[in-house]
């Protein structure tokens, strides 16, 4: 990619602050409702290839078709891509949608998908797509609808790899990510086109009657950003807005008493999770219990990460923060789900215990330790800091709190600026193989793995074993590698699993919500009953 495009979208995509209204393009619809959603997470770009992360992504699928879609269960469909064959372990053949065109009239042809993947791969990025298109050796189109991939290795998660991957139009190859925030090369093939787009604020759409999926019923959607979850809720119950997410537990009986709304609830594939700095030997925000700087980074020691591990009151955090809208965790997925080591559990949950761990390695009276969190992303993200906070105490680890938006957050945790840090992790291949290579595998930007390894754990052995598996085509065979490199982890300590979400949305009646795995609250998926 010409480096052209690198120095300019580097240089102004950090800087963006743009509002903007656009005149309706041909396609839009001028008739039916309008649906207003109030998003709990604000999505940071309108570039679908800048950052990888469930608002931006969930918000780019409005505008953008991917080669492949994840259903409500993580499972891979045709989206623009109708079908697909395995030539080889090598070599893969999808046939085109002929009847795809993007919003301003132009058609979708395989060019556009080589450019878009292209693009993915290539973006600078803190959390790079190209996590997802790390194995792909060349792409030809054959023909406008026929494509042909070639990966290095056999890759047997190619088809849910290419679901991540959102398709512009080939005329915007060269455009860096003001363009698309500005709405200039917001051009997609999806249910809806881009009429207004003000960060942090709200995101306004317009069906896009040229879709080639089943006409929705919205002629117009607003995607009102509201992080504050009281404001969100406040905002449904005063009718100016339709279906909300990320209901507030302490809210959800007075929704529940109010004959015009609704609750949905949906078992998610989201782990929320602490992170730990174990790689530098002088970590940022641990300190001694006299506030002095300490000769070694505490965190990088087995036997206080096993503490900390066991001071989590996992249960207690389900059912007094949570309010029983989760399940306590102990791997990415729940235990006997593809690729989980067969015998770990939650930490037990042993104070005692914990605090002679800590004296075992050689701090008696403990450290200082600052926990770094969102507080508009996660579920509850402030209230999980601050009990795990008290529960560190307990043993003798003075923790302290500092949250802070999602928007200055995710930049700080992605260049691994946290000692100790909360996050999540949707897992939507069914197997754990994406989140071990995300989230524990060693962080290699060239390579694609360690993307959200904010810690920057890393264990030669789980990388050994990753790379078998991704070229293992056998589903048994690359599972058991999968749970071998799981119980590496977790042993280890590299995250500390917390709870595993029940997603709810509240709407008002008669609206209905397909509920996902993935927590997306898309448009498309609202219907009435």
């Amino acid at each position: 990619m010409p480096s052209r495009y690198r120095r300019r979208t580097l240089l102004q995509a950090p800087f963006v602050v743009a509002v903007a209204t656009l005149a309706p393009r041909p396609g839009h619809a001028a008739d039916g409702p309008t649906l207003r959603i109030g998003m709990a997470a604000p999505a940071t770009t309108m570039d679908p290839h800048l950052l990888s992360n469930a608002p931006s992504n969930a918000l780019a699928s409005h505008i953008f078709d991917a080669l492949v879609t994840n259903d409500e269960q993580s499972r891979s469909k045709p989206g623009l891509a109708a079908s697909w064959r395995v030539l080889d372990d090598t070599h893969w053949e999808l046939a085109l949608r002929r009847d795809a065109v993007f919003s301003d009239g132009t058609p979708f042809t395989a060019e556009d998908a080589i450019v878009s993947i292209r693009r993915a791969t290539d973006l600078p990025s803190l959390a790079s797509f190209r996590t997802y298109t790390r194995t792909i050796r060349a792409m030809q189109a054959l023909d406008p609808y026929t494509l042909r991939i070639e990966t290095t290795v056999p890759d047997p998660l190619l088809l849910n790899s290419l679901s991540r991957v959102r398709i512009i139009s080939a005329r915007y190859n060269e455009a860096a990510t003001p363009d698309f925030n500005s709405g200039s090369a917001a051009i997609g093939t999806g249910p809806f086109v881009l009429h207004e787009y003000t960060p942090g604020n709200r995101v306004v759409l317009a069906r896009n009657d040229r879709w080639w999926g089943p006409r929705l019923p919205w002629a117009e959607v607003v995607l009102r950003m509201a992080s504050d979850p009281g404001g969100r809720l406040a905002s449904l119950l005063a009718g100016d807005l339709d279906i909300i997410e990320a209901v507030p537990a302490e809210g959800m009986a007075r929704v529940e008493a109010d004959m015009r709304f609704h609750l949905i609830r949906g078992l998610s594939s989201r782990l929320v999770y602490m992170g730990l700095d174990g790689a530098r030997d002088v970590s940022p925000f641990v300190v001694g219990p006299d506030g002095k700087p300490l000769e070694r980074n505490p965190l990088k020691d087995l036997h206080v990460r096993q503490a900390l591990n066991m001071a989590i009151n996992r249960q207690a955090l389900v059912e007094r923060v949570m309010s029983g809208n989760a399940v306590a965790a102990g791997q990415f997925l729940l235990k006997g789900a593809p690729g989980t080591a067969p015998d770990i559990d939650s930490a037990p949950y042993d104070p005692n215990r914990a605090k002679a761990l800590l004296a075992e390695a050689g701090y008696p009276q403990g450290f200082r330790l600052t926990l770094h969190g969102p507080n508009d992303r996660i579920i509850n993200d402030t209230k999980i800091v601050q009990a795990l906070a008290q529960m560190f105490t307990r043993i003798g680890v003075d923790a302290r709190v500092e949250v802070m938006p999602w928007s200055v957050y995710a930049g700080k945790a992605s260049r691994a600026e946290f000692s100790a840090f909360l996050q999540s992790l949707g897992v939507n291949t069914g197997e754990t193989s994406n989140p071990l290579t995300a989230v524990v595998a060693t962080y290699d930007r060239e390579a694609g793995t360690g993307a959200a390894n904010d810690g920057r754990y890393s264990n030669p052995a789980l990388d050994d074993l990753l790379r078998q598996a991704a070229r293992t085509l056998d589903d048994t065979a690359r599972n058991e590698l999968l749970g071998r490199a799981s119980g590496l982890a977790f042993r280890d300590v590299a995250i500390m699993p917390l709870h595993h979400e029940v997603s709810v949305w509240a709407a008002r009646k008669p609206l209905t919500y397909a509920t996902r795995a993935d927590q997306y609250t898309l448009a498309a998926g609202v219907g009435q009953s």
